[in-house]
């Protein structure tokens, strides 16, 4: 039997068979100084029976940047005292690991209902998960907890003798936010096609994203932002071009990439990608790259005087191979001289030819 003592009155209290005295009661009825009689320890014992009892494990998710973790199931600590004062209440939950940023707080001593909540904001980039324990503990058999008793959940048979009690198991995952924007590899991209194909990926550009969940750490799509430009480009980051180009026509394209994560979060810088337009290999003499025009590599007309020494005649020509293997190289050059031996300032001719030449040319 328990006997209430009525604030502001000096009273004994029999507690179970113990009688104790105890100083003035506070206003809520309990008692504020510690108890006189020799016997209370004892009496407190057989008070406070019962340990407290909660579920043995706990999964629970809590959103990164925030400190409220939802459990599953509720964190509820029952007690067989209940409903004896102090002895049947929880005034507080236990949590142990030492990198376990939480803490577990009491929202009411008599149903037992707790919360578990970070001290501080969870940041899933640092660590997605956690695992540590946690226990509840009853009020005891008094004020100040005196006799208090701890929860164990669940235990195990070791070395096939003694059972050994562990506390309930509690697994957090931390759950992302989309904070960043996906990050191209490199701010510039270059690649070439041959002029007149349709190359399935010219080049791969790729992106990612520091966030620590699939759902926004991955990229799910690509999109060029220039306007009316022969390319396409696949979530993987391959480009393309959609139409034959020539090499006359535009020998160069300068286009811009963006990158969306899964959470559609656009990159906050675009890369920019240069393509350039390969003309087809002739084999041949060609001109230089300057002068488009093969008949541009050489001049119609080469002044040599005597001492010069050699003279290159078709400076601006190159043999273009195509980049196969040449065993032998075998050139002829024709000289097209229309204008000598039209005129009488040969030496090099015959004193008869030079008569008749200079005669031809008086009676032109």
């Amino acid at each position: 039997m328990v006997v209430v003592v009525k604030p502001g009155l000096d009273r004994s209290v029999l507690i179970f068979g113990a009688v104790v005295i105890a100083d003035r009661a506070l206003p809520d009825g309990k008692f504020n100084a510690p108890w006189t009689n020799p016997s209370f320890f004892h009496a407190l014992t057989k008070v406070n029976k019962h340990k407290p009892w909660i579920e043995t494990s706990y999964r629970g998710v809590i959103t990164e940047n925030t400190d409220m973790v939802l459990l599953d199931p509720p964190l509820v600590a029952l007690d067989k005292d209940a409903p004896v004062p102090y002895a049947g209440e929880i005034c507080a939950f236990g949590v142990h690991g030492s990198d376990a940023p939480f803490e577990a707080v009491v929202l009411n001593r008599t149903s037992g209902e707790g919360q578990l909540r970070a001290r501080s904001p969870i940041d899933c980039e640092r660590q997605r998960e956690y695992t540590f324990t946690i226990q509840a503990h009853d009020c005891g058999s008094g004020p100040g907890g005196i006799g208090a008793k701890k929860s164990h959940n669940y235990g195990h048979i070791r070395n096939n003798s003694s059972i050994n009690y562990k506390r309930a198991v509690v697994h957090v995952q931390v759950g992302d936010v989309n904070e960043f924007s996906p990050v191209f590899s490199s701010a510039v991209y270059s690649g070439s096609v041959q002029e007149g194909r349709v190359c399935d990926s010219i080049l791969q550009v790729d992106a990612t994203d520091r966030d620590c969940s699939p759902q926004y750490s991955q990229i799910c799509n690509y999109q060029i932002v220039t306007e009316n430009a022969p390319f396409a480009i696949d979530r993987n980051g391959n480009i393309r071009n959609t139409e034959s180009l020539s090499f006359d026509t535009q020998s160069h394209y300068e286009i811009s990439v963006t990158a969306f994560d899964c959470g559609q979060k656009r990159a906050t810088r675009s890369a920019t990608v240069h393509i350039h337009v390969k003309p087809i290999c002739k084999p041949g003499w060609q001109a230089s790259c300057q002068d488009k025009d093969i008949t541009k590599g050489w001049s119609k007309r080469v002044d040599y005087e005597p001492g010069m020494g050699s003279k290159p005649l078709f400076p601006k020509m190159h043999l273009e191979t195509c980049e196969g293997t040449v065993s032998s190289v075998r050139t002829t050059v024709e000289l097209q001289t229309g204008h000598i031996g039209k005129g009488c300032d040969r030496e090099t001719y015959s004193e008869k030819s030079l008569q008749k030449l200079c005669v031809d040319i008086l009676l032109q």
